[in-house]
């Protein structure tokens, strides 16, 4: 239950998004929110299909479990899926806030530096394991172990600095 429930509200939030970016040309939009609509129709519909070919092969008597082994089938998968987003959303805002801080506490701009993040789950949640800052540019005459402190206090995980 908890796939189909997913895929619609991913789908719904998709076509709202869509429809609000979407360039407004006279006439098409009636045609766009059609489409989004047969759509989650669609995926509305879906398990009766699943409920149909239960019943032409089993009969009533193992409908049931059909439907139960449709419902579970691939909640691992959609967590791995959503595991993997939360991971590269997460870590680009991770990285765009370090790239602020060396801004403007270390006067080291985006160019003179390149970031890379290493993260595990942990318990459910997502855990920023080690921090990797090349300094490059004239950012290579800054102190790499106040940064290296700083970073490893406000981000309680393994900071290097390193310089090229």
């Amino acid at each position: 239950m908890d796939k189909y429930l997913i895929s619609i509200i991913t789908v719904s939030i998709c076509i709202g998004i869509y429809n609000i970016v979407a360039p407004q040309f006279h006439g098409i939009e009636k045609y766009t929110k059609a489409i989004g609509m047969l759509v989650v129709l669609c995926i509305i519909i879906s398990p009766f299909k699943e409920l149909i070919k239960a019943f032409d092969e089993n009969g009533f008597e193992n409908i049931k479990e059909s439907i139960g082994d449709y419902d579970n089938g691939g909640s691992d998968e959609y967590n791995e899926i959503f595991k993997e987003y939360l991971n590269s959303f997460s870590i680009e805002e991770i990285k765009n806030d370090i790239y602020y801080v060396l801004d403007e506490k270390f006067e080291i701009s985006n160019n003179d530096s390149e970031i890379e993040i290493y993260t595990d789950f942990a318990d459910g949640y997502l855990k920023i394991s080690k921090v990797q800052i090349l300094l490059k540019g004239k950012a290579i005459f800054k102190n790499p172990y106040k940064i290296e402190e700083y970073f490893e206090n406000q981000l309680s995980c393994d900071c290097q600095v390193l310089i090229k």
